[in-house]
């Protein structure tokens, strides 16, 4: 059953200056952002005990579990939610299990992810590269420039394109929608036809709506 907030210990986001009033009773929950996720961490030490994180979307929708069902906590409990974006607010339960056998429920409670809205940003890895590597799609939009509802920061449609010298297109490496803070894109130095590509530099250029953005990538052989 999920029970009212009341005012009392404050949930301080660390990606933003958002703030939820939980029970008193109970610890708070902390958000930060790590390696283009949000992880949220159930604040106080459980060593020993057993945890499951579930999320949903609002207070009366279905929740799904969010990491690994009853995951040891070797000191601070937390679970990184890789689908979290920038202006939604989730709904997130820990359900904490002793080593006695105690179970003890915190939660459902309201998280609204903030924190700046840096726009798109790519890096490939290597730089140069040979033949192979992966691209890292960081899309930090504000909920109110996603497509669909913005109090839910759903996706927002984008592609990804690889360009050479002359701004012609050689290979579009991805095209879908925006519905992840971070993604990954596997990316080779071949064309649209699967030829290798001539050694130099080019482009790679991520639209999404009114957003773009270039980084470069050198070819090497």
């Amino acid at each position: 059953m999920r029970r009212p907030l009341h005012l009392g210990v404050l949930l301080i986001l660390a990606l933003g200056s958002n703030a939820v009033a939980v029970r008193a009773d109970e610890p708070g929950m902390r958000a930060e952002l790590l390696n283009g996720a949000v992880r949220v961490t159930l604040e106080g030490s459980y060593t020993g005990s057993h945890y499951t994180v579930e999320r949903s979307d609002g207070p009366s929708a279905p929740s799904r579990l969010l990491g690994q069902r009853d995951a040891l906590c070797t000191g601070d409990c937390y679970v990184v939610d890789p689908d979290a974006l920038l202006g939604a607010t989730y709904w997130y339960r820990f359900d904490v299990t002793s080593a006695d056998g105690v179970m003890r429920s915190f939660g459902p409670v309201a998280v609204t992810i903030g924190g700046p809205a840096v726009g798109l940003r790519a890096a490939t890895s290597p730089n140069p590269l040979r033949d192979r590597g992966t691209l890292r799609v960081t899309a930090a939009l504000a909920a109110g420039d996603r497509a669909g509802n913005p109090g839910r920061a759903t996706g927002l449609p984008g592609d990804v394109s690889l360009v050479d010298m002359t701004g012609r297109v050689v290979r579009t490496l991805w095209s879908g929608t925006l519905d992840r803070l971070t993604f990954e894109v596997p990316f080779s130095a071949r064309d649209a036809r699967g030829q290798a590509l001539p050694p130099g530099l080019y482009f790679v250029v991520i639209r999404a709506g009114n957003h773009r953005s270039i980084s470069r990538v050198a070819v090497i052989r």
